[in-house]
């Protein structure tokens, strides 16, 4: 029910302030488990990717927003799980796991955090590790315009176009190393730009 209302206030809210293009939806996977990997420009990124996928997705979100008891409720109906950030979370890599073997789709940003210019940053090798030993396809996407709508710091929305661009799904299985697999999947989004 929480999901639901969710869904629908969001689609209302892009409707008035960031309407979407959606391009590529057709290399989704419409069953069992890929890994979803994004660039990361907005905090509206998880929302914008959740309205714009035709299934369900579950995401890794900051463990800061799970410590207030109504938010993180909220956030668990949602199907996002904590990630502490600046490390490797066993914990949060162990939930993702969990996710993919249930057959689920699981949201992922390689980069670990908001970009705040126009260079990609160094990709988290944890994305690799989850590619490499789950061997679920990625596909990748390339998000445009959440940093225009909701730039950082930003209270409130300013109304622009947003555009997702879906790439086809792939396996890393010959990379050498996680942090390989890891820069494998960023330039695979890259290439969507």
């Amino acid at each position: 029910m929480i999901y639901y209302f969710t869904y629908f206030f969001t689609k209302v809210l892009s409707f008035l302030f960031f309407p979407r293009t959606v391009r590529g939806w057709y290399n989704i996977p419409s069953q069992g488990a890929y890994i979803l990997a994004s660039n990361h420009i907005s905090n509206l990124d998880p929302v914008i990717l959740g309205i714009s996928t035709p299934r369900r997705v579950h995401f890794m979100t900051k463990i800061e927003l799970f410590k207030h008891p109504l938010v993180g409720w909220w956030l668990k109906k949602l199907w996002a799980f904590p990630v502490k950030r600046g490390q490797a979370d066993l914990g949060a890599l162990k939930e993702a796991f969990k996710c993919l073997k249930k057959g689920h789709p699981v949201l992922v940003f390689p980069e670990g955090t908001r970009r705040t210019d126009h260079k990609s940053l160094e990709p988290q090798p944890g994305t690799g590790f989850l590619a490499l030993k789950s061997q679920v396809p990625i596909v990748p996407v390339y998000m445009k315009g959440s940093d225009v709508v909701m730039p950082p710091g930003a209270k409130f929305f300013k109304r622009s176009l947003v555009t997702v661009t879906y790439g086809k799904p792939f396996l890393v299985s010959d990379s050498p190393s996680y942090e390989a697999a890891s820069r494998k999947i960023l330039e695979e989004i890259y290439k969507l730009v």
